[in-house]
């Protein structure tokens, strides 16, 4: 696993440098629409097509899926989002990643996130434990005081379900925020900046290297759904944060976990 991991830091350092290159020139690029409030542009799909590349080379064989050219799910597959955060990043926001995750048996093992403005790459996985920029990290521990909870916002997921969560944080004092980005609500919560993430109707891509990166920073972690696009319900966090989700998580129309 180690050695998986040094290569997909290498294949997450790689892409990481092309789309700085597209984030410098915004102006340039046409954006497209897939539905309302989900866009994206001709650097999603460059830089999934050197993050296939790139694993194609390092790893033979492998079955890949992608947010922008897809893939057929199978027994084990890398999971890749390519811009997570599109809409934050053709704002000029810094608040944006890359996603490669491993899944195995429909759970994630192994993931690298990696938020190039920020300067942060998270990698790893309970087998192989929680990497910060390549070196070893553990996640701190904070006062039990300081609750702040990240919600996503779906754009499949319903309003009225949203305000539910977040009236039930709220009547338990905790702080929300909303980054309009899942990776980054997830690498915070990793990074002991937030307490956890919560979202409904994601999508694997979105939340697979991030699942593995907070189970080996010692999270609680859930994934509930299916592993199709907008599917994917997750529940990341401290054990004070699930419990306030525990009665939303997963959405009423999902009953079992992944």
């Amino acid at each position: 696993m180690h050695t998986r991991r040094e290569k997909a830091e290498r294949i997450a350092l790689e892409a990481s440098a092309l789309a700085l290159r597209y984030f410098e020139q915004l102006t340039e690029l046409q954006i497209y629409e897939k539905r309302p409030q989900d866009v994206f542009s001709q650097a999603d799909c460059e830089v999934e097509n050197l993050v296939r590349e790139m694993i194609e080379a390092y790893f033979p064989g492998e079955k890949i899926i992608g947010e922008e050219h897809g893939g057929e799910l199978s027994d084990s597959f890398w999971s890749v989002d390519p811009i997570d955060g599109t809409s934050n990043f053709l704002c000029g926001s810094p608040l944006w990643g890359i996603s490669i995750g491993y899944v195995v048996g429909g759970e994630p093992v192994f993931g690298v996130i990696v938020h190039p403005v920020l300067q942060i790459m998270l990698s790893g996985g309970k087998a192989c434990g929680l990497y910060l920029n390549q070196q070893p990290f553990r996640r701190p521990g904070r006062a039990a005081s300081l609750k702040t909870v990240a919600i996503g916002d779906s754009p499949s997921w319903d309003f009225t379900h949203q305000l539910g969560i977040e009236k039930a944080y709220r009547a338990l004092e905790w702080n929300i925020v909303r980054y309009r980005c899942a990776t980054i609500g997830i690498s915070f919560s990793a990074l002991g900046y937030v307490s956890g993430y919560q979202e409904c109707f994601s999508s694997m891509w979105d939340v697979s290297a991030g699942y593995a990166i907070c189970q080996a920073a010692g999270l609680d972690v859930s994934l509930y759904g299916a592993q199709e696009k907008c599917q994917t319900h997750v529940c990341i966090g401290t054990a004070g944060v699930n419990a306030v989700s525990a009665p939303f998580i997963p959405h009423p129309c999902f009953t079992s976990s992944l």
